[in-house]
C-alpha cells in the first residue's frame, strides 16, 4: 500500500512542480519510506493503546527511532516485513521494560540499558543492512555524532529515572529500553535476528500465495 500511495503522490507533485520522470521516481521512493514508517508507527501506537501502555510504547518508539536515525541498524528486505518486525520489536521491548522495572529500580535498569547502548554505538555504529558505509573518516564522524546524541539523551533519561515524579521514572526506563533495543539492531546478533525473521516472514508469504 505505501508503494502505491507514494507513487500516486509523486505523480501529483510531479505534475504540479513540473518534475521529470527520474525526479518523480526519487520523490516516490522517499514518500514510500515515509508512509511505510508512518504506518508502522501508527500500528505500533494503536497496539500500545489497546494494551494500556501507550506512553511506554511512545517512549520506546521515539528512543529507538532516534538511535536508528543517527546510527542505522538492520532492516528486512521488504518494507512490509520491516513494518511487522518493527511493531513486534517495539511491543516486545515495552513488555521487557515492564517486567524489568517490576524487578529493578528505574535508575538501575536505565543505567544498564544505556551502558549497553553507548558500548554498541561505539563498537558497531554506523551500521546499515541496506547501504554499508565503508569510508573510515565518514564512519568516525557519524559515530561521534551518534555518541553525542545518545550521551545527551542518556543524561536526561538517567535524571528522570532517578529524580522524576511518577510516572516519569517508568517512562525513562522504557525509553532506555528503546535505546537498548535499537543498539541490539546495530550488532551482529541483531542482524542475524532480523535476517532470520525476514526469511520466516518471506517463507510464510510464499506459503500463503501457494494456497490461494
Amino acid at each position: 500500500m505505501p508503494e502505491y500511495l507514494g507513487q500516486g503522490f509523486a505523480e501529483k507533485l510531479g505534475e504540479l512542480a513540473g518534475l521529470e520522470k527520474e525526479e518523480r521516481e526519487v520523490v516516490a521512493y522517499g514518500l514510500e519510506y515515509l508512509l511505510s514508517g508512518a504506518a508502522a508507527a501508527a500500528l505500533t501506537l494503536l497496539a500500545g493503546l489497546l494494551l494500556g501502555l501507550f506512553a511506554e510504547t511512545l517512549a520506546v518508539l521515539i528512543c529507538m527511532g532516534v538511535l536508528r536515525l543517527f546510527a542505522g541498524g538492520a532492516h528486512c528486505s521488504a518494507r512490509w516485513r520491516c513494518t511487522v518486525t518493527s511493531c513486534a520489536g517495539v511491543l516486545a521491548t515495552v513488555a521487557l521494560a515492564e517486567a524489568a522495572l517490576f524487578l529493578l529500580p528505574a535508575p538501575a535498569w536505565a543505567a544498564l540499558c544505556l551502558a549497553w547502548t553507548v558500548a554498541a554505538v561505539f563498537l558497531f555504529a554506523p551500521n546499515n543492512s541496506a547501504r554499508a558505509i565503508t569510508d573510515p573518516v565518514r564512519r568516525r564522524r557519524l559515530r561521534q555524532r551518534a555518541l553525542t546524541v545518545i550521551a545527551t539523551a542518556s543524561l536526561a533519561l538517567l535524571y528522570l529515572a532517578a529524580g522524576g515524579a511518577a510516572p516519569l521514572p517508568a517512562l525513562a526506563g522504557s525509553g532506555a529500553a528503546g535505546f537498548a533495543a535499537g543498539a541490539l539492531l546495530l550488532s551482529p546478533a541483531g542482524f542475524k535476528l532480523v535476517s532470520f525473521l525476514d526469511r520466516k516472514l518471506a517463507l510464510g508469504q510464499s506459503v500463503l500465495k501457494q494456497r490461494r
